[in-house]
């Protein structure tokens, strides 16, 4: 088979190689992929930061956003049947640590993840735990369900606190952060305050439920938003940017009370008033991927509801064009951007 691998440590290092069909072990099933999504993540790998350097021993097969067909069953799987159409969680919490076994698999300190410490979805297949497979409807598309990943992002971050009737700041709009705006305008928000330099992503924010743009390279955000909310500031602001300069602003216009969740990730240290936010009372909170599996029975109420994420994806590319797709989504020149096997 066809896969996209970071063949060695290093900056660049991918390569298009061919593989065995992987063999499900015990608890695992076989997936045909049929389409798979490029993250910010996979274009850190080519990149080799640091957070890819600490965690990937390549060669590995890259790609953790993606959907298809369970083709084969290993011993001992539930819950999947050949013929499933699955979409997939990404990360494999250790199940035995005390951060499992209270509850907490989301943040296992040991969580395996798939396309960085074990062989990913560019590739026509895939073999993963069962556990991790999302068993979809045949109403939801390819496209939707190979962006469910993600989507459970968006849906975690804005699900941290209620956010019906509140003034919300959705800070980088990026895919992301384009569905975070859908899920807090479907959850009832009363304002939507997108804050993106981006025209194209600024956009796509404005046509799937913001109230208000925000470019932080014409403006300044903080006199912006504030100006908004008749200097009151927003109830919440959920960061998606990964930048030190927006989250540091974002500590300035949430209001008194306000809650603050961190879902993007700065290449750098955040810097902050510690004390502005003492005594103002500011909550901030991680949103770190998904809850496990409670954001992903979310995310099956709101398709079920009628959530349209057909517009998030904007390119569709045979997967020997990753290179393409990957420039793509680092340029900030795409939404979602598929890879077909």
């Amino acid at each position: 088979m066809k896969c996209v691998v970071k063949t060695a440590a290093g900056s660049g290092k991918l390569a298009l190689w061919d593989k065995p069909v992987p063999i499900p072990g015990d608890g695992e099933i076989l997936v045909k992929v049929k389409a798979a999504a490029i993250c910010g993540t996979d274009v850190h790998i080519r990149a080799w930061n640091e957070w890819s350097a600490r965690r990937m021993t390549p060669p590995v097969t890259i790609g953790h956003e993606f959907c298809g067909e369970v083709v084969e069953l290993g011993k001992n799987v539930r819950g999947a049947r050949v013929g499933d159409r699955v979409s997939a969680e990404s990360h494999i919490p250790c199940g035995v640590c005390p951060d499992c076994r209270m509850g907490n698999r989301h943040v296992c300190r040991h969580t395996g993840l798939v396309g960085v410490t074990r062989d990913g979805g560019f590739a026509d297949y895939i073999a993963i735990p069962a556990e991790l497979a999302y068993v979809a409807d045949d109403a939801v598309d390819y496209r939707t369900l190979a962006i469910l990943e993600p989507f459970g992002q968006a849906v975690h971050a804005v699900m941290d606190y209620p956010v019906a009737g509140k003034t919300v700041a959705v800070v980088g709009c990026g895919p992301i952060g384009v569905m975070c705006v859908m899920v807090a305008r479907r959850a009832g928000a009363g304002r939507i305050i997108a804050v993106e330099p981006n025209p194209l992503r600024g956009r796509q924010a404005l046509e799937r439920g913001s109230d208000n743009l925000v470019n932080p390279l014409e403006t300044d955000p903080v006199e912006a938003v504030m100006a908004l909310t008749g200097g009151v500031g927003v109830d919440i602001a959920i960061e998606m940017s990964g930048s030190v300069a927006a989250e540091e602003q974002a500590t300035r216009y949430i209001r008194p009370e306000g809650k603050f969740v961190v879902a993007g990730l700065p290449s750098q240290p955040f810097t902050f008033d510690l004390a502005e936010l003492a005594y103002k009372g500011i909550t901030i909170h991680g949103a770190a991927a998904r809850l496990l599996y409670e954001t992903w029975e979310q995310i099956d109420a709101l398709l079920k509801q009628g959530m349209d994420l057909s517009g998030i994806v904007t390119h569709e590319l045979p997967l020997a064009e990753y290179e393409t797709g990957l420039d793509l989504m680092e340029q900030g020149k795409c939404g979602k951007c598929l890879l077909l096997p």
